[in-house]
């Protein structure tokens, strides 16, 4: 009787892939590609095969794991938000590190705002005014995101993180660096950001702005009523 025939013998330091790894490499590659076709072609011209093609994964592949556009925007949004969590300096080990305004700044603008992937989040967010269902799901993933960010920020800054008025200090400079971002995108001066950054820094050191007083008991000016 002839011998038995055998499998070959798999590559020493190799196994095959589980099915669940495969999915999530799948579903990353795919993040990825979104996060890029909306930086070089915009939200309006994205579609499912541009994806599909970008990510090197089959159409029906990309409508299995997500069945509609909105799914695929939505996920590419918390994967960039989960990376921007798990990175210097709201990363850090063993706690965040002790930083003054003016290096928080930097920080922000270096690895967040000034990077290709928020200029996709901002197509994002655009978007998100027209389609309800978009803005809603976008805005719950947001929202994870913006306590852990706050958060780690007051720590590194040394603020209150109870004092209204060190928070909406702190809004202030997201939001300042959000308008470079894009301010960024339409000037013709390529050290335009650079500049902006240094003068709102002078500012902010010239104010000494970082422990500022509270204003909870304040009264706020009443709204004008309707006509």
């Amino acid at each position: 009787m002839p011998p038995a025939k055998t499998a070959p013998d798999q590559p020493k330091g190799r196994r095959r892939r589980t099915q669940a790894e495969r999915s999530t490499e799948m579903r990353e590659k795919a993040c990825i590609a979104t996060l890029q076709a909306l930086t070089e072609v915009g939200y309006e011209r994205i579609s499912t095969k541009l994806i599909a093609d970008r990510a090197e994964v089959s159409r029906g592949a990309l409508t299995h794991h997500f069945p509609m556009r909105n799914d695929l925007l939505v996920a590419a949004f918390e994967y960039l938000l989960r990376s921007w969590e798990t990175s210097w300096p709201f990363a850090a080990d063993p706690a965040p590190p002790r930083l003054s305004i003016e290096e928080l700044i930097d920080a922000l603008w270096e690895r967040l705002f000034s990077t290709e992937q928020y200029m996709a989040a901002t197509e994002l967010m655009l978007a998100a005014r027209m389609d309800s269902d978009l803005g809603q799901r976008l805005r719950n993933v947001q929202l994870r995101w913006s306590r852990i960010r706050d958060a780690i920020a007051t720590k590194m800054l040394g603020m209150a993180s109870e004092n209204e008025t060190n928070h909406l200090f702190l809004q202030l400079n997201l939001c300042l660096l959000r308008g470079i971002a894009v301010h960024k995108s339409f000037d013709n001066d390529p050290a335009v950001d650079q500049k902006l950054l240094a003068l709102w820094k002078e500012i902010v050191r010239a104010q000494k702005v970082v422990h500022v007083p509270d204003l909870r008991g304040v009264d706020a000016p009443s709204a004008p009523s309707r006509a």
